[in-house]
């Protein structure tokens, strides 16, 4: 990458930061209206913004050697299994085992669709689509054929579309509902990594193969995020929406704004990059954190009543915490690589 311009490690950490905003609704109280805006359009682009550095950085040298995808994705299910016990005491403390649509769930078939689809906490559910979303791609790009595998990405995106933003249009119709309602007995969403993720995952990886930048990419993404504004609002009043997490001018949208950011990107900042990572992984924990202190001290009104104190606290903790966390990963390091003997 060029010394200039701003490191899309600056942007993935800050996007981090718009993952927290969806799960606290800092503005809720201040303005609702502004606080969907703000965590169901903005906050949508944060974890397309990851996937399409992901497909960027990864499918490209996976497309050459496989080697290098295993690797990564050895690393992906390491963290993603860390992430399960360390958020194993939330869940016993909440309660293990769940619902689907209102049916109940046998315990060992809900812990086996948190694992493998749904993540066993509410944003883990990003590791298992990462990491299927990169083998579905992976798939595509050896066997299928570039266009070919856009055309069937773009399609699963599509159904996953008419699952999620567009759930309205679909509801009233006996067949459709039908294969939905099966589809949601496996997946609580449609936002995972068989509809959801490929489509960034493969636009990321298309940008690497194109390396080049268009000259009106930021004034298109800028139109497009209006568009996307407008279509989530119309979708928000509606009533349309099962969930946020897909619009139809996200897709276009991503693809614009991560040429614009990826081709005037400064050089690679590792410590942002794992920071970002760091903020995502922990943030829900210090949202339980915050309240159960919060409930301990008779303090709930001044901060967990207060969504943006609340939003704010979470992340200047999570970044503190990721630091840390950061501190005794370099040092561990650092002591591991002291015990091995010099080379002879």
């Amino acid at each position: 990458m060029k010394n200039k311009g701003i490191s899309i490690d600056i942007w993935r950490f800050a996007a981090s930061f718009l993952v927290a905003a969806i799960h606290i609704s800092p503005f809720e109280k201040i303005n609702g209206e502004f606080d969907f805006f703000f965590t169901a359009v903005l906050g949508r682009i944060a974890v397309p913004l990851f996937l399409m550095i992901t497909g960027y950085y990864i499918l490209d040298r996976a497309r050459e050697n496989k080697k290098a995808l295993v690797s990564y994705t050895a690393k992906i299910l390491k963290l993603y299994i860390f992430c399960i016990f360390l958020y194993l005491p939330v869940n016993v403390y909440m309660g293990l085992g769940g619902t689907a649509e209102g049916k109940p769930e046998t315990l060992i078939l809900s812990v086996l669709k948190d694992i493998f689809i749904n993540g066993t906490f509410y944003h883990l559910w990003y590791f298992p689509a990462l990491i299927s979303g990169l083998w579905t791609v992976y798939f595509l790009i050896k066997r299928i054929g570039k266009k070919s595998g856009l055309a069937i990405v773009c399609l699963l995106y599509i159904i996953g579309l008419f699952g999620d933003g567009y759930y309205g249009f679909i509801e009233g119709n006996g067949i459709f509902k039908g294969f939905y309602d099966a589809l949601f007995n496996v997946s609580d969403y449609t936002r995972n990594g068989l509809f959801y993720a490929p489509v960034f995952l493969y636009m990321g990886y298309l940008i690497k193969r194109e390396g080049k930048k268009g000259k009106y990419d930021f004034m298109y993404a800028f139109l497009l995020f209006l568009l996307m504004g407008a279509e989530g609002i119309i979708l928000h009043r509606s009533g349309m929406q099962r969930h946020t997490a897909m619009y139809l001018f996200l897709v276009p949208l991503m693809y614009f704004l991560f040429r614009a950011l990826i081709f005037r990107s400064g050089t690679e900042n590792k410590k942002l990059r794992n920071l970002a990572s760091d903020v995502y992984v922990l943030h829900p924990l210090l949202i339980v954190a915050v309240r159960f202190f919060a409930k301990f001290t008779g303090t709930e009104k001044i901060t967990v009543e207060n969504n943006l104190l609340l939003y704010i606290l979470v992340c200047l903790l999570s970044v503190g915490a990721g630091l840390l966390w950061n501190f005794l990963r370099q040092r561990k390091t650092k002591a591991t690589l002291s015990r091995k003997p010099p080379s002879p």
